[in-house]
């Protein structure tokens, strides 16, 4: 018995329970996962159940965590002039809405603002939600400002606005071409249940 531990104790003291014995019951066979011929009408949906039929396939329902910011989200995308779900869909994909995120290159927070940057706007703790939003909103106007296209902006916030000017366009590197096209499709994916 020491060689099976616990799990092996348990399974010696309780008698198997033969399928037949439960093929009478009137809910559920044991040990065959499916439902008797006298199976009770199926309840409401259950909330993954409803997930789904909400959201469908789009893969853009809100986590907990983003249900959490989305107001304050709103709030500076009104504020600042973005386009609504514009913001949302990209500290989603800087994120996933982890106010404690820390890239590899040191960028920290829900909009993922580098250090240089949150200085540059005033945010003296980017892993403070309403500071990093309020950040990542005014940066992201920035350079919507300066690039007159969303996804010149989005490269820019990504890469920096140096590289997309240096590149004439997004920057052909390893990271911001696959940034760009994740944040503009869970953009879509937001919008579409907006």
């Amino acid at each position: 018995m020491i060689r099976f531990g616990m799990i092996g104790m348990l399974m010696m003291t309780v008698p198997a329970v033969q399928v037949s014995a439960q093929a009478e019951a009137p809910s559920f066979a044991i040990f065959e996962h499916r439902p008797s011929a006298t199976a009770a009408e199926p309840a409401e949906p259950s909330f993954a159940a409803q997930s789904e039929m909400d959201w469908g396939a789009s893969k853009a329902a809100p986590s907990f965590r983003e249900a959490i910011y989305v107001a304050n989200v709103r709030e500076a995308e009104l504020r600042y002039g973005l386009p609504t779900g514009l913001l949302q869909a990209l500290i989603w994909t800087e994120s996933r809405f982890n106010p404690m995120a820390i890239s590899p290159a040191g960028a920290a927070g829900l909009a993922q603002l580098m250090p240089g940057t949150a200085r540059y706007l005033g945010v003296t703790n980017r892993h403070d939600p309403a500071a990093s939003i309020d950040g990542g909103a005014r940066y992201l106007r920035e350079m919507l400002d300066k690039f007159g296209q969303i996804h010149l902006a989005l490269a820019a916030y990504n890469a920096g606005p140096g590289a997309v000017m240096r590149a004439g366009g997004i920057p052909r590197n390893n990271e911001t071409p696959g940034y760009v096209r994740s944040v503009l499709g869970r953009w879509q994916a937001i919008s579409s249940r907006i």
